[in-house]
């Protein structure tokens, strides 16, 4: 949490200068036109936490890429204990223990937990292949356990959460015990109780030598956890000290900025006498007495849990992306339905799934054509689409969300990732006439880009769109919200009113199980 420091904030581990386990020297990278990264010189070391933190676009995560294998620098040397390395694939990357999380997940939904933490590592079969499958089992329980994840390891991974998937993906590169592991955004889907198993998890790799690269947009996970921060703008490393308790978020964010960032604004109050636009039946409290909520028109109202509490079956059965029997609504006043989002959508109900790369964007698709599928239908006439109705919406719509880019018959992949989900969230509110219902809308962004999309959620609900928002960030929902729902073990443990940040631990100790005064 903001301002908080880290946990048994002790010393900095003593770290041996001399020889770096990871450095780049000089390195550049460019694509296309766009320069990633301008000369870099950065070393990792043994037995350190370092974060690395910029806005979308500074850079970070090419460098997490290029130590993975997965990109080759156009200039300069990567090296891995004192020598110079030239890695072709990841493969070559995992072969001198280093492993990468990435930020977009590399699960095959069709396989087992089991079958992906084991994907690449396979050994060959043979008369103890029955032997090695129960081995492969309780590892990859063992693994999932020490993250707080407990999972049937044998169901598809497309069975998971986006949370839970990220926490398998996490499992996967610690099987391969490497000596130093890069985890991109690995905290933007994960509540607060699976946050704080990964970090413990990521503390006790630290003191048994590990090096630990955090690419982050999580100011306050870099006060919490982290033993070294290097900053990151414009492809060059501009700042890089050491942490110390004197440090808190603040004081990060001047670094990171060059200045002061406006403060969030709370969400305005409600207005309590407009209509209900949204009821949702078959809610149950804790003590198991039915649960009923209304949403009004205008009303920001936010559900939060950890992974598996059922707030997630809940959005899911509200957009139309699973049948749930278990609810039922009511949309301006008549009985809701949806066969799926398409559905939800037709009767005004609009949906931004979270993982924009696997479930958001599609990667063949211009920026404008990503951003115009969800208004064809009032860009023309008669089932045609005017292209110059199309370009002016597309033009007016990227400047009021503040997207940056070149040209917007560009493939939409070659946005940074705040970049890529302001047209997303574009794309949502456009079809959104009743409810907008958001799932992570900011994960993995930037702070700027996080305050630009708050705005523009305010706005539509100014505009009389009510908005259900499932976000893991504590903070966003707070501020975002006038009340809050927190759920635990598929059951509401309370409802806050007009939420306040004095209200994040009693709202930690629902989702917990550890509030007494929830029932």
């Amino acid at each position: 949490m903001q301002g908080e420091q880290r946990e048994a904030a002790g010393p900095v581990p003593a770290i041996d200068h001399a020889q770096a386990l990871v450095s780049l020297k000089g390195v550049s990278k460019r694509f296309g036109a766009t320069l990633a990264l301008n000369q870099v010189s950065i070393d990792f070391h043994p037995g350190e936490i370092h974060c690395v933190l910029g806005e979308n676009g500074a850079g970070k995560s090419t460098i997490g890429k290029i130590i993975g294998g997965l990109y080759a620098p156009d200039e300069g040397t990567l090296e891995v204990g004192g020598g110079g390395v030239a890695f072709k694939t990841i493969k070559d990357s995992r072969a001198r223990g280093l492993a990468m999380v990435f930020q977009e997940l590399s699960l095959a939904p069709d396989l087992s937990v089991r079958a992906n933490l084991r994907l690449g590592s396979q050994k060959a079969g043979g008369p103890f292949s029955l032997l090695r499958h129960a081995e492969e089992t309780e590892e990859a329980r063992a693994v999932l356990v020490s993250l707080g994840c407990e999972l049937d390891v044998e169901i598809p991974v497309r069975e998971l959460s986006v949370g839970s998937q990220q926490l398998v993906e996490i499992a996967k590169a610690l099987l391969q015990a490497p000596t130093l592991l890069i985890l991109d955004e690995p905290t933007a889907m994960l509540g607060a109780a699976e946050k704080g198993n990964l970090f413990k998890v990521l503390r006790g790799l630290r003191d048994a030598g590990k090096s630990l690269v955090l690419v982050t947009h999580h100011v306050d996970d870099v006060v919490e956890l982290a033993d070294r921060v290097s900053i990151m703008r414009n492809g060059s490393l501009v700042d890089s000290f050491l942490m110390h308790p004197g440090l808190d978020a603040n004081h990060i964010l001047e670094r990171l900025t060059g200045g002061k960032l406006p403060k969030a604004t709370p969400t305005d109050g409600r207005q309590e006498h407009s209509e209900e636009v949204l009821r949702i039946d078959g809610l149950r409290r804790r003590c198991g007495a039915p649960e009923s909520i209304g949403v009004r028109r205008g009303e920001i109202i936010g559900l939060y849990g950890v992974v598996g509490s059922g707030a997630e079956r809940l959005i899911h059965a509200l957009s139309g992306a699973a049948r749930c029997r278990e609810f039922q609504f009511e949309l301006a006043g008549r009985r809701f339905d949806p066969r799926d989002p398409a559905d939800a959508a037709a009767c005004g109900v609009s949906y931004l799934p979270a993982g924009r790369a696997s479930n958001g964007i599609f990667p063949s698709l211009s920026i404008r054509e990503n951003l115009c599928l969800s208004m064809l239908d009032r860009l023309g006439r008669y089932g045609f689409v005017s292209s110059n109705a199309e370009r002016a919406e597309t033009s007016r719509t990227l400047s009021h969300f503040g997207v940056k880019y070149a040209d917007m018959d560009l493939p939409i992949t070659g946005l940074s990732g705040g970049n890529q989900q302001k047209v997303l969230m574009a794309r949502a509110m456009a079809r959104a006439r009743h409810v907008l219902v958001l799932e992570e809308p900011t994960a993995g962004i930037d702070i700027s880009a996080k305050l630009s999309l708050h705005d523009r959620i305010r706005d539509l609900a100014q505009s009389g769109v009510c908005v259900v928002l499932l976000s893991s960030d504590l903070m966003e929902t707070i501020q975002l919200c006038h009340s809050v729902l927190t759920f635990y073990e598929g059951r509401v443990a309370q409802r806050y009113e007009n939420p306040t940040l004095g209200d994040q631990a009693e709202i930690v100790a629902d989702v917990l199980g550890q509030n007494s005064a929830a029932h």
